[in-house]
This record gives structure tokens, sequence and C-alpha cells, in this order.
């Protein structure tokens, strides 16, 4: 996320109401029923989240079908004989009553699980990306599909309330389960790791203390299930959603006042232009884009203005219908994704035996009691298709990067314009004005591009060969944070030349902006004067940028 510089948040804040106030609200999750703006919410720590009724019972009688599956013998890793190096060691007696030594036996494989597993490197991830990876797992639990302790349950949802996030290091995710790096959480509810709390790092066990929540001894799947899931990744990528699609829509506003601001032509905007060719979106933003045209002088005749623009104007809707179609891709698949388990092995209360009831094979994963249902492995925890549609949107914001930096080539230059070169004012007779910006934004370009290089069919096979395969789904969400910041700053430097060549239009040609390009330009150059001459860019960059985003 963007860190909005003390001025500019100072100035809105001080624009609100003295009772101003965001009123805290409490989430209630249900295992089916997350979505993204939602979660979004709970980045703030004043808002809360509780379990429905529904929820509660989903949680207990998966926890119970766990339980009673491997007092019937069912394999569960973890829980059952095979414990480690106590794999000849019971844990259920021969009546299927759970043993002291079991339960004890279960316990140390546990605490060692998250232990061994603690094992990341690099930089804390930002502790409201690990809060919203909380509340994921805590929703994803609420499907019923997990099988831990409802004591975990109870735990997730005390950290989030509190508001006591997990030190997570950053670097060690392969993208098929978050395992290095999600063990740390686990680590910090046994109260074994580092926590923040009111804003400073602390031990989980004092700030567990100072809350009076209890510490979790995990026991049975509890340690697995903790850190075999991808509720990070996600988050990482929801997370970078809400600046992108601020992006998206400043797009279309932005395309305006560039086509003002070089007396552009509109005639690739036109209704029946674009319904010779409709793509996903592509009429809905050209009409956006005119929309913020109305009353400007671009819907007048000029014999002197070009028949057609270079790609980067005449083309600019297209990457940003684009974005749109892969972002709404993008959101439909993590919709899923935190609506859902991605559990190994994963419990299916309720589950019947129905298609292939024939089968020995089959019918020993089935089991009958007070919860009915089956146990098996499985390979939902891969997220392929997630990372590479995450991919494919950063390929789309990229695309918008790209465009945005070739326009901003064409706007110093008078053959494009018909404004003074490097759009220096007129009776600035010595002013250099924009000449050297192009530096900032092709830099920014740069890295953009790299980030943009997909990382999902990269890895090497690793636990004794077990583990071939990889999506590095975590890796693309840094990606796509990277290029969200990148085609951020990208926009706020052609903002800057833009609003300068609409003051120029209207100085030097005497042209009449369009009504919405007249507001777009008088709110920016509140916090952002006109260069009449030439002074520091750089705080005018962070300035734009932040206008932007706060839109």
């Amino acid at each position: 996320m963007f860190k909005l510089r003390k001025v500019f948040i100072c100035s809105v804040l001080m624009s609100m109401p003295f009772n101003y106030a965001l009123a805290a609200e409490t989430i209630s999750l249900t295992g089916s029923s997350l979505n993204v703006e939602s979660l979004l919410k709970l980045k703030d720590s004043d808002n809360k989240v509780s379990l429905t009724n529904d929820a509660e019972n989903n949680i207990k009688n998966s926890y119970a079908l766990l339980m009673d599956s491997a007092r019937k013998g069912t394999p569960v890793y973890g829980l059952t004989v095979g414990v480690g190096k106590n794999k000849d060691t019971p844990v259920f007696s021969k009546d299927g009553s759970l043993t002291s030594e079991g339960r004890h036996l279960s316990e140390t494989f546990n605490r060692n699980m998250l232990y061994t597993h603690s094992a990341a490197s690099g930089d804390p991830i930002a502790p409201d990306v690990v809060r919203m990876a909380m509340v994921i797992r805590l929703n994803q639990i609420a499907t019923g599909h997990v099988g831990v302790q409802p004591d975990v349950a109870r735990i997730y949802k005390e950290f989030i309330n509190n508001n006591i996030i997990p030190v997570v290091p950053e670097d060690g995710s392969v993208g098929l389960s978050d395992i290095l790096l999600a063990a740390h959480i686990g680590a910090a509810m046994m109260g074994d790791w580092d926590v923040y709390y009111n804003g400073q790092r602390m031990s989980a066990e004092k700030a567990m203390k100072l809350t009076n929540i209890k510490p979790l001894v995990p026991f049975g799947k509890d340690s697995l299930s903790i850190l075999s899931n991808n509720a990070l990744a996600t988050a990482q990528v929801v997370n970078s959603l809400e600046d992108a699609k601020k992006l998206i829509q400043f797009s279309p506003r932005l395309i305006s006042a560039s086509l003002e601001g070089v007396n552009g032509n509109i005639s690739p905007l036109l209704p029946h232009t674009l319904a010779a060719r409709p793509m996903p979106n592509v009429q809905k933003v050209g009409k956006d884009i005119l929309d913020n045209l109305e009353g400007g002088y671009l819907f007048q005749k000029d014999d002197n203005r070009p028949l057609q623009d270079a790609l980067s104007f005449r083309g600019a809707h297209w990457p940003i219908a684009h974005a749109i179609s892969q972002v709404e891709a993008l959101e439909q698949l993590i919709e899923i994704q935190i609506n859902s388990s991605d559990d190994n092995p994963t419990v299916y209360p309720n589950a019947k035996n129905v298609d292939y009831s024939d089968s020995s094979q089959v019918n020993q994963y089935f089991t009958k009691g007070d919860v009915s249902g089956a146990i098996n492995s499985s390979a939902n925890f891969d997220t392929i298709q997630l990372a590479s549609q995450t991919e494919a949107f950063i390929n789309a914001m990229a695309q918008l990067g790209k465009y945005y930096s070739n326009r901003q080539i064409k706007l110093i230059d008078p053959y494009f314009t018909g404004l003074p070169r490097a759009l220096v004012d007129p009776d600035d007779k010595n002013g250099q004005a924009f000449y050297t910006l192009q530096n900032g934004f092709t830099a920014l370009f740069v890295e953009i591009a790299h980030a943009a290089n997909p990382v999902s069919f990269y890895g090497i096979a690793n636990q004794g060969g077990i583990e071939d395969n990889f999506s590095n789904f975590f890796q693309a969400g840094k990606n796509l944070q990277k290029v969200v910041d990148g085609v951020a700053t990208i926009y706020g430097f052609e903002l800057m030349q833009v609003a300068q060549a609409m003051d120029l239009q209207k100085k030097v040609n005497k042209r009449k902006l369009s009504i919405k390009n007249q507001q777009l330009l008088k709110q920016l150059r509140e916090s952002v004067p006109y260069y009449s001459k030439d002074r520091i860019f750089t705080p005018d960059v962070e300035k734009t940028r932040d206008f932007i985003m706060m839109f």
C-alpha cells in the first residue's frame, strides 16, 4: 500500500468534521461468503470478526469427524500411529480411546512441526497483510473441511480482534502452501515467537498475557493446518488489488486529460468505432473517456487537429479494458479460494461415496458415526490457477505503465502538442520544465517490465522429490505490488505534465477544457501549483501520485 505523505493526510483529516469517525464493524464469517471488500475492511484494526453459529458447528463437526475416523483406524497424518520417529507407538488404545501418552506424542509432534517449519527469511510481511491472512484462514476453517480443534479457531479470532499480528518473514514460499512463512503464525499462537501489538514488536507470550489470551496447545492436525495453506499469498494479492483498482478507475480520467493536453482526436473512442470490434469492457471505457471530455474543445472541429494520434493516445482505451477483464477474473478466483479449504488431508463432513461405492480403495476414506464423512489426501493447495491469473493481471497493469510512459514522451514534443517545447511557460524564457523528467518514469517502467516476468515456472524439486511442482504464488503477489506501485508513480508523472499541458492550452491557445477536466485541474492545483518557473520536482511527483490514489 502507498504511504501517503503526512502533509497530504493532515490536509484531508483537517477538512473532515470534528465529530467524524468511521464506525467499527464486526464482520461475521460463515466459511462461504467472505469477499475482497470485507477483507480490505479488516485491514483496519478497529474492525472485528465473529463466527456464525453454523460456522462454529462446522468447525466442531469437522474435528469430531477427524477424531472419530482416527479412532477407527483411518490414517491421519500427524495423529494416528505414524507420528514422526514414534511411528510404532500407538496413539489410540485398542478400544479406540485416546491414550495420555498418545496425546503427549501428538502435542510434541505438532509443536516441533511449527518449530522446524519456522524457517523463512527476509523482512517482515506488512502487518495488515498478515491480519488479512489470518481472517482468510479462519474463514477457511469455518468451511468444515479443515479438522482442527475449535481452540485453533478461538485463537485466530482472538489474535485478529485484539490486533495481535505475528511477525512473518516474507521469503520462503514456493507457492503451493506458504509453509515456512505461516508456521510463524502457529509459533506465535503457542507463545514462542514475536508479534506486533499496539504498534510494538514484542514476544507473543507478553502480548497474550496483556490481553488474557490462553496460548494454543496444538494437537492432531492443528499444526499442519496452520502452516499448510495459501492464506498469506492470497492476502498479499488482495492487498495489491485495492490500489490497482483505484488506478484502473482513474485511468479514463487521465486519458481524457491527456487528450485535451495534446489536442487529441476522439474518433477512435466514438460508439460506432468501438462497436465494430466489441471486445470486453472497451465500449464502457470509451464512453467513460468521452463523458469526461463533455463540454470541452475536442468536440469542436479543428482543421489543425491531427487526423490520428500516436498509438499510445489512439489506443489508450484498450489496456484499460484489458485490465478490467483481468482484475475481474482474478477476484473471481480469489473469492473461491478464501471460501474453500486448500488442506491436505482434507476433511469432508457428510460426504457419501455415491459414484464409486463398489471400490474398496475409495470406501476406505469414508466413515460412519455421530458425524459421517470422509478424510483423504488431496492436492487442493495447488495455486497454479491463482498464480497464473495474478501474472496475467500483472501483465495487464504493466501494459498500462507502458502506454502511459509512451504518451509522456510525446507530451514534451511540440510536434505532438502544438505547445512550447517541454511544456515551458512562455514567460519563462530560460525554463527547462519537464525535459529531463523522462528518466524518472523510464526507470520505473524498466522495473515494472522486469517484475512482469512470469515466476510460476520455476523451482527445484525437494522433500525427497515429493514436492516437485511450484506456482510461486506468494512471489507473484510481491511482483504485483511492485508493478502497481510503479504504475501509480508513472501516472503521477503523467498527470503533472498533462496538467501543465491543459493550463498551456488555455493560456497559449485559448481553448476551453471539459467540465470534468477543469474540476480535475482545479483540485490538483490546490497541492501542486502551475509551473510558471522551474522548481524541484520530487515533492510534486509524490503529491501527484497521492492525489491520484485519494481521488
